[in-house]
């Protein structure tokens, strides 16, 4: 195989595979990206870890048509390195690859490409339109909830709930549940032509890699859900990856309908003052006693933490629905992470009682329903 690429753009194709590269595996083919160069001038690029997938195809003189295996990391290395201009890559009969660029050149080993494994037949039969911005900004206000590496599979993934002209996306770890829905009129594509109601839950590293693929504009994404897979296009890329196949929790349980305090403030001063606990909050205090942020709720929010580092004490003023008081406490980092994806506008905050976390939901003028639940911590007395 003889072909020469443009080095910027073969780079630009290879920097998002890379998300779908198996690391450290025992199969060196999954490591490595699959090239398969054609004679009309076109060179396909696939990458998969047996869990997710990448495809896209770039422009490129082919001088020998072939395909060949190499080490995904390696050949974005060596990219990096070379000089700006045409890069010029020779693989011979033994697989020998040289890659050549002006006076500089790298000689490395190539596996051949049939010992690729093919990727999944991953064409979704229902599927809907949504420009890049919308669905990053949807995706952003749930990410922080999803849990990592939980023995539970739902909670490692973001629920979906699609119809013609809603959006909800729902994510939990066990400490906290993160709600968003929007309305919007979504282009419909299913292909037995039926209105859409789609229902799928999205693995946490698959949203991950796809906030890092994608931009915020106005460009257009085609989702497709197959059984078992979801399907993204965007531009000249497509990426797919499993789903998780589980019945989502009733998160509606979850998310307290009355409440017994209930107080609003703004969201920006809470979360500077959550900001100066966070320098002294401690993950351990004297072996295995957590130290929190304590909220006390009267005429006033007061913030205060005191562990071994030291003392931090914040008075806010709020707005009351009534003459409750209450005094609860939670992890510092759980309650800054639904804090930094609150708008900076009034925020409306419902306790019931110290074990039973706080209901926090922005008064914004966004057309869109935002919900952060946060379970408690049990405080030293």
């Amino acid at each position: 195989m003889v072909v020469i690429f443009d080095r910027d753009t073969l780079m630009n194709a290879l920097s998002p595979a890379l998300l779908c590269v198996a690391g450290k595996n025992t199969m060196a083919t999954i490591e490595g990206v699959h090239l398969i160069c054609t004679e009309d001038g076109k060179c396909k690029i696939e990458t998969q870890d047996l869990e997710k997938g990448f495809r896209t195809s770039i422009i490129a003189n082919v001088e020998e048509e072939g395909d060949v295996i190499i080490n995904a990391n390696k050949l974005l290395q060596i990219m990096k390195v070379m000089p700006a201009g045409d890069i010029r890559l020779t693989v011979d009969d033994t697989f020998s690859t040289k890659i050549e660029s002006g006076p500089s050149h790298f000689d490395i080993k190539a596996l051949p490409g049939d010992q690729f494994p093919p990727l999944p037949e991953v064409i979704g039969d229902r599927g809907f339109i949504i420009e890049q911005s919308l669905f990053r900004n949807l995706v952003n206000r749930v990410y922080f909830a999803i849990g990592q590496n939980d023995s539970r599979p739902v909670f490692n993934g973001a629920y979906f709930k699609i119809t013609s002209d809603n959006m909800l996306l729902v994510a939990c770890d066990g400490n906290r549940l993160a709600y968003c829905e929007k309305d919007i009129v979504l282009e419909n594509r299913n292909k037995d032509g039926m209105s859409l109601n789609l229902k799928f839950i999205v693995p946490g590293k698959t949203l991950s890699d796809i906030l890092k693929m994608t931009k915020d504009t106005d460009e257009k994404m085609e989702i497709r859900i197959s059984r078992r897979y979801i399907i993204f296009h965007f531009g000249a890329y497509m990426f797919f990856s499993k789903t998780i196949d589980s019945e989502y929790i009733d998160y509606n349980r979850i998310l307290p309908s009355t409440h017994k305090v209930v107080t609003y403030l703004d969201s920006a001063t809470l979360r500077g003052a959550l900001e100066r606990s966070s320098l002294i909050v401690e993950d351990r205090l004297a072996g295995s006693v957590r130290s929190y942020v304590k909220f006390t709720v009267g005429e006033e929010l007061l913030v205060s933490t005191t562990s071994s580092n030291g003392n931090v004490f914040d008075t806010i003023p709020i707005r009351k629905d009534d003459d409750g008081e209450i005094v609860i406490g939670f992890n510092c980092r759980f309650m800054l992470d639904a804090l930094r994806v609150c708008d900076d506008c009034e925020i409306k905050m419902s306790y019931n009682n110290p074990l039973m976390g706080v209901l926090i939901e922005p008064q914004n003028k966004d057309e869109a329903t935002y919900k952060y639940f946060v379970m408690p911590i049990r405080m030293n007395n």
